[in-house]
Parts: C-alpha cells; sequence; structure tokens
C-alpha cells in the first residue's frame, strides 16, 4: 500500500476542506455570525430575526465539498415570529454558478421537506438565503430567481402563487360535460374513487352512447381497461356489451386484453412458485443430509432458511 507524502491532498476522501473548515468554524459562532448579518442584511430584515434564539442545526444539503466547492450552515429562528431557517452557501469557486439561484430552490426545498418530516403538518416554514461568494472576480450573476425566467411576471403568475385546482369532487357531473372530448374521461375518474362502475354504467348509457356517436370518446378502450380493473363486479362486462354494439366491440377486445395479461401473469407466477418450490425441496435435501451426520438444529436453520419445526418433521 502506497503512503502519501506529508501535506499530500487526499482529493476523493476530502481529507483536506480548507474552505469548509474556516467558513465553519467562524460562523457557527452565533456572535461572528450576528455581527455578520448585522452588516450585510437590510436593518428592516435583520430586525425581524430572533436572534436570541438563533441556534445552528446538523443539517446540511449541499454536494460534498471538493465536488463542487461550496459548504452550507442551517441556522433555526424565528423570522417576524414565524418558525424559519436561516441558509447560508459558501462557494469557493473560480467561476460562478450561473444557476445560483436555482439551487437555492433546490436546497431550500430539501431543508423544508426535512422540517415536514420533524415537525408534521405545519406551515412551511420561512427560509432566508444567503450566499458568501469568494470567487477571483466580481460576481456579476442574477440573486434572483424570478429574474432568470424570460417572462418573470409570467413565471410568478403560473409558478409561485396559486395552482390551478380541478376539484372533481365538488363539480356537478352535467358541467363536466361541457369539456365536450375530455368529457367522458373525467366522468370516470370522478366515479372512480369509488371504484363500482355498473349502475352507474347503467344509468349513463344514452349519455355514454351519444358521446361515442359525436366521436368524443375515441380513447374508450382505455377508460373501459381502467373500469374493468378497478370494479369487481363481474356484471360490468356484460353491461358494456348490452349497451350498443360499438361499445360492445370495443368491451370485447378490452376483455380478450386482460385475459391475456392474465395469463402471463399466471404464467410468471406459475414459474415463480415452481422455483420457490424446487429450493425448498433442495433445503429439505440438505436438511435431511446434516441430520444423519447429526449436525446441530441452529447450523441446519442457519444454512436452509428452514424453521426449526419444519426440521423437527424430518426427525
Amino acid at each position: 500500500m502506497i503512503k502519501k507524502k506529508n501535506g499530500e491532498k487526499d482529493k476523493n476522501k476530502g481529507v483536506d476542506k480548507p474552505h469548509d473548515t474556516v467558513f465553519k468554524n467562524t460562523f457557527c459562532n452565533k456572535e461572528a455570525m450576528l455581527d455578520f448579518l448585522a452588516v450585510n442584511l437590510p436593518s428592516e430584515l435583520f430586525s425581524t430575526i430572533d436572534q436570541e434564539n438563533l441556534e445552528l442545526t446538523n443539517k446540511s444539503y449541499v454536494d460534498p465539498v471538493g465536488r463542487r466547492g461550496e459548504s452550507d450552515l442551517v441556522f433555526k429562528t424565528n423570522i417576524n415570529g414565524k418558525e424559519g431557517y436561516l441558509y447560508m452557501i459558501c462557494e469557493h469557486q473560480s467561476t460562478e454558478d450561473p444557476y445560483m439561484p436555482l439551487r437555492f430552490l433546490e436546497y431550500n426545498i430539501r431543508l423544508i421537506r426535512q422540517h415536514l418530516k420533524e415537525k408534521g403538518n405545519v406551515p412551511l416554514p420561512i427560509i432566508l438565503n444567503v450566499c458568501i461568494y469568494s470567487g477571483n472576480k466580481s460576481y456579476k450573476g442574477s440573486n434572483s430567481l424570478l429574474s432568470m425566467f424570460s417572462d418573470p411576471e409570467l413565471a410568478k403568475s403560473c409558478m409561485f402563487d396559486k395552482f390551478h385546482l380541478v376539484d372533481l369532487y365538488s363539480i356537478p357531473e352535467n358541467e363536466l360535460l361541457r369539456y365536450n372530448k375530455a368529457a367522458f374521461a373525467f366522468m370516470v375518474l370522478k366515479q372512480g374513487i369509488h371504484r363500482s362502475f355498473n349502475q352507474w354504467f347503467a344509468d349513463r348509457i344514452d349519455l355514454i352512447v351519444d358521446l361515442l356517436e359525436k366521436d368524443y370518446i375515441s380513447y374508450a378502450d382505455q377508460f373501459f381497461l381502467y373500469m374493468l380493473q378497478v370494479d369487481d363486479d363481474s356484471n360490468l362486462l356484460e353491461t358494456i356489451k348490452k349497451s350498443n354494439p360499438k361499445l360492445k366491440k370495443i368491451a370485447m377486445s378490452v376483455a380478450e386484453r386482460l385475459e391475456q395479461e392474465g395469463e402471463k401473469k399466471g404464467i410468471k407466477k406459475g414459474i415463480q412458485i415452481g422455483e420457490e418450490k424446487g429450493k425448498l425441496e433442495r433445503n429439505i435435501e440438505i436438511a435431511k443430509a446434516m441430520l444423519e451426520n447429526h449436525y446441530p438444529v441452529e447450523d441446519i436453520i442457519l444454512l436452509t432458511g428452514l424453521s426449526s419445526s419444519q426440521i423437527h418433521e424430518l426427525t
């Protein structure tokens, strides 16, 4: 084994991390951290931080130092009276990352997920992000995530405000008909939570036939397949077949497909059972041979995986 010379860096294991060490040793000191924040944050923002309860955590979300050349520290505290975090990254790279705001977002999401895992169903924490950049020239990149989009206002509206909700539970079925070619799909999805389609389909045969004749449900086979898979009622297929000649043709095709898939699963399951049976028989033969040679039962259990009762049955 070749020994490294004194002072040689172990790049693979990241033994030499001077930037990481000095960063963390400095800012784990609460007084130093507060002095730094007081100078570098707007006074109105700094005043919202609960300085007394500022506490360093053991959380970290960046890639290992040496691969990206970055370190991070996570402090927890109250911000404007609300539970939150101060997330600090120290960059030691020769070139700046043009997507630093995106990286902050990625790390923040991981921090929020961890917070919810620890705290349960609580409001999301406020996170104050700070980046210390130590490059070989001035930082010219953006420090705003929204500014990185081609249309910041549209991005804010589409991605960082309310998402558009379609609550099928609250939408009456007759309103779903306004979806035209998407109507049947959403009607099925609305009913799908109940996993019961036989009577539902029978009550809507005329409507479904009308949608079919308008060429509004060209995807009917996929949804018939879904209905037959989630509903255990054996009468459902017959109900569909009796409703309309075209629907019968589609239903028969779907039923044949389900049968073929069932056969494939049955063959696969049969092979699996056969393999398990063969393994059991082989282990039984091994156990018998070990018993004949007076091996301890504990050793036989360890080697074959058989239970003590199975082994005693062989004696």
